[in-house]
Order: C-alpha cells, then sequence, then structure tokens
C-alpha cells in the first residue's frame, strides 16, 4: 500500500487541475521568462493541490469510509484520516504548512499570481469544509472547480504574461466546467449513498451530462473565434480543443447505463497528462527561444 502521507495528498488527482496550469503556462511563457518563476509556480501548485485535498480529506473522513474505489485515483476507504493512521489536528499542521508555502512561492512570482493563488486556496476551503461545504451542494461543486481550473489556467498564462486575452481565458473555463461534470456523475453512486447533495444526485447523471452538450457548443464557438482572429499559437491551440472536446462529450454520455457512468479513470488521466507534458515542454523551447509560434 503507498505511504499514508501519499494517499492523504493523492497526488495522482492533481493531473486534472495540473492541465489548465499547464496549458496556461506554455501559452503564456516568453523569452524574457524567468526560469525560477516557472519553478516557483509549480512548487505553489503543489502547495495549493495538497491544501485543498487534507481539507478535502478532513471534511469526508466519516463518508470517505463508504467509497469503493471505483473510478477514482484511489479507494478513498483507505485515506489516511480515515484509516486513523494519521490524526485530524497532524492533518490540520499540514494543511497550514501548505497554505503558507503555496502563497509563500507565490508571492516571489509577481503580484497577480499570488492573488490567484490566494483565491483558489480559499476555493479549496468553501468547497470542502463546512459551513460552505459547496461540494455537497447542487452547482456549488461545479462553480467551484470551474473556477479553480479557470483561475489556475490564468496563473499559469500570468507567469510569462503571453496571450492573456478574455476569449482564451472564458475558453478555460467553459473547458474546465465541460470536463468537471463526468467526475460529478462517477461518483454519484458514492455521494448518494454517502448522503452528499451533489449536482449529479440533485439532477441525475443523465441531466448533467446532457449539460455537457451546450457547453461544448459554446466552447467550439469561442475556440472558431479563435481560430479566425488570433495568432498561429492559439490556432493550435483551439484546434486541439475542438478535436478532443467533442469526441470526449459525445464518448461520455453514450457510456452512462442507467445511473452509472461505465467510463475508465484513465480516459482522463492518461490524455490529460500527455497534454500537460507536452504543453510544459512547448514553454520550455519558448523560454529558450527554440519554438515560437507567433505568439505575442
Amino acid at each position: 500500500m503507498r505511504s499514508k502521507y501519499v494517499r492523504l495528498l493523492r497526488p495522482i488527482a492533481w493531473i486534472t487541475f495540473l492541465l489548465p496550469f499547464s496549458v496556461g503556462l506554455g501559452l503564456g511563457i516568453t523569452p524574457d521568462s524567468n526560469l525560477l518563476h516557472i519553478i516557483f509556480a509549480f512548487i505553489a501548485f503543489s502547495c495549493w493541490m495538497s491544501f485543498s485535498f487534507i481539507v478535502n480529506s478532513i471534511a469526508d473522513k466519516d463518508v470517505d469510509k463508504l467509497h469503493n474505489g471505483r473510478s477514482k485515483d484511489m479507494n478513498l476507504a483507505y485515506q489516511p484520516i480515515a484509516t486513523s493512521e494519521i490524526t485530524e489536528k497532524e492533518a490540520l499542521y499540514l494543511s497550514m504548512i501548505f497554505l503558507f508555502s503555496s502563497l509563500f512561492f507565490a508571492w516571489l512570482i509577481n503580484p497577480l499570481f499570488f492573488l490567484l493563488i490566494l483565491i483558489v486556496d480559499g476555493v479549496g476551503y468553501i468547497y470542502s469544509m463546512p459551513p460552505t461545504r459547496l461540494k455537497a451542494r447542487p452547482i456549488g461543486d461545479i462553480l467551484c472547480n470551474t473556477a479553480a481550473g479557470g483561475l489556475i489556467f490564468i496563473a499559469g498564462l500570468s507567469i510569462g504574461g503571453a496571450n492573456m486575452f478574455p476569449l482564451v481565458i472564458l475558453g478555460a473555463f467553459v473547458m474546465t466546467s465541460i470536463f468537471y461534470i463526468p467526475t460529478v456523475v462517477t461518483d454519484h453512486e458514492f455521494d448518494k449513498k454517502a448522503g452528499i447533495t451533489t449536482s449529479a444526485v440533485y439532477f441525475s447523471p443523465k441531466k448533467i451530462l446532457q449539460a455537457m452538450y451546450p457547453l461544448t457548443a459554446l466552447l467550439v464557438i469561442i475556440a472558431l473565434i479563435i481560430l479566425l482572429t488570433s495568432n498561429l499559437e492559439l490556432k493550435v491551440f483551439a484546434s486541439i480543443v475542438i478535436i478532443y472536446t467533442i469526441p470526449s462529450t459525445l464518448v461520455v454520455n453514450m457510456n452512462l447505463k442507467e445511473e452509472r457512468l461505465f467510463i475508465h479513470k484513465n480516459w482522463i488521466l492518461v490524455p490529460f497528462t500527455l497534454i500537460s507534458i507536452a504543453s510544459v515542454g512547448y514553454g520550455i523551447l519558448k523560454l529558450f527561444g527554440l519554438l515560437i509560434l507567433n505568439s505575442y
């Protein structure tokens, strides 16, 4: 079994937010960017994720015991707080260390990056912890994750400052919402059993998945406008968005049987990981002036 601290932090699950951060970083970096800022940004990102997952584990310590491990990065019944391997007090201390570390490293980059990390830290808290606990409120769960994904995308862009256009940022928020919805549905059975009223529990898995269609249509419209009006770099980005999002929306909806979504976790984790690596690699090439696609 993995270390109790790995099970507490759940780094594999970070990949869902690593994608918007990495894409933003790849698009935002310029040859004038600071390599240290990129390193500090990844440390701040990791600390934000650690803080958010720890407070989520603290809030869910009782309901996690009911989890069966399906469609997750791990069986949440083995969360070290749920199994008493780590006390709630110890977890709180760790969460504070990661919270202040995320803010410290963000402060070393620029004021906008610091502000965005401060906000997403707050989103991570109100998503999980009472009295707000928006993860257990219809629409609140989707809004929190959409906000976090969109804001961390802007944080990535802000490291270099290129391509910070409103339409690009709007597209990031919409895309984050689209790809978060299936994760709500994969947890539907467990959340319903645990008495958590997520969007999927409240509206039903079928209805909440159908919301992906108008969101995908909106994202395609945004991507087409970018294709027609922006530089080569953003044209390539918009093309990838269209090519990836449309079939993903169709496949997810086709794999809903009754109230269960039969889709493997790697459907999201593998392509998200590959795109994240490619985005960071592209950003590094731009940093050293090895590849410029008319980005600014």
